[in-house]
């Protein structure tokens, strides 16, 4: 079966090119769709995908395109591709498209489906606390996210798991997953599931400004969107009229019988970190950038601001 196999892959961040290597030891892969390249830094120099880097070097075809139209599936027709295989695309296929291959389409969705249909996926399981996460490998169709499941793969979420560390560990185990899942679909091992409509929650995309932290919401709620969004957009706050992002926090365990505004910086403390007063309960901050400056540890940036005990943020 995988011999006759001719994929189409469709991908551009890390997270997909991994699965795009790994794809290449199993299985014939005949084209490449990714995002165009991008202006970036100061420079505006051209950057391609991650996608696009792992298809370049592995000599596959490769498209680029600005919107997704006939002339896609008119290069999958002439590349006789069956099976097309969609990972963090950043594009949505068109129906005509999605069953035209013998095979369908099948996609690796962030989140264990019907939970988390949509754009967001890992930030929105942090954003809501959850303990678990995981992955789901469906059957593309007309709806977003409501195919048939091939598979699921879950993954624990401790208290301190960010969107970083949680896309790092779906890079490592993810293409492996995908694969394997792929080839039990193919081979007819693993029979797709429907998805039950009544348990599906949907995410919607994340915004700049959905990254501002709101320091009279409970310590929860503060550490919930500094983990959710430590990728990007990176929460965010103020300090002395200078923005400051926030990329790692936690609930801290200083007590303090005082009662503080919310936004103020309580103590300054070696383990806990810049202990900052929410609405409700106290959380210590541990990694932060000052704007005009680099990403750091707490202890350095006390080093370096050494006015700040009292200050209010935001």
């Amino acid at each position: 079966m995988k011999n006759r196999v001719r994929i189409g892959f469709f991908g551009s961040p890390e997270l997909a090119a991994a699965c795009l290597s790994r794809l290449l030891n199993d299985f014939q892969v005949v084209l490449v769709v990714t995002q165009p390249d991008r202006e970036v830094g100061r420079g505006r120099k051209l950057r391609e995908t991650p996608v696009s880097g792992v298809a370049k070097t592995a000599h596959i075809r490769i498209l680029k395109p600005l919107t997704i139209d006939h002339g896609i599936l008119y290069v999958c027709e002439e590349q006789e591709v069956n099976l097309i295989v969609v990972v963090a695309f950043g594009m949505i296929l068109p129906e005509y498209l999605i069953h035209f291959p013998q095979y369908g389409a099948l996609n690796l969705h962030a989140s264990l489906l019907p939970k988390y249909r949509g754009a967001s996926p890992i930030e929105s399981s942090l954003l809501e606390g959850n303990r678990i996460t995981g992955m789901t490998v469906q059957i593309m169709e007309r709806r977003m996210d409501a195919g048939d499941i091939i598979a699921h793969m879950q993954v624990p979420i401790t208290p301190e798991v960010t969107a970083e560390d949680l896309m790092d560990i779906f890079i490592l185990q993810g293409p492996g997953f995908l694969t394997l899942s792929i080839d039990d679909y193919l081979s007819g091992r693993e029979k797709p599931k429907k998805q039950d409509d009544r348990e599906a929650t949907y995410c919607s995309k994340i915004s700049k400004e959905d990254g501002r932290i709101n320091w009279h919401e409970d310590a929860g709620t503060v550490v919930n969107k500094i983990r959710a969004f430590n990728l990007w957009p990176v929460a965010f706050t103020s300090l002395e009229g200078k923005l400051l992002r926030v990329f790692r926090a936690h609930l801290s365990e200083f007590k303090d019988e005082e009662e503080h505004e919310p936004g103020r910086i309580v103590k300054l403390d070696r383990s806990e970190g810049i202990v900052v007063q929410t609405g409700n309960g106290l959380i210590g901050i541990t990694d932060l950038q000052l704007e005009n400056k680099r990403r750091m540890n707490h202890e350095v940036f006390i080093n370096g601001y050494r006015s700040l005990l009292g200050k209010i943020l935001g």
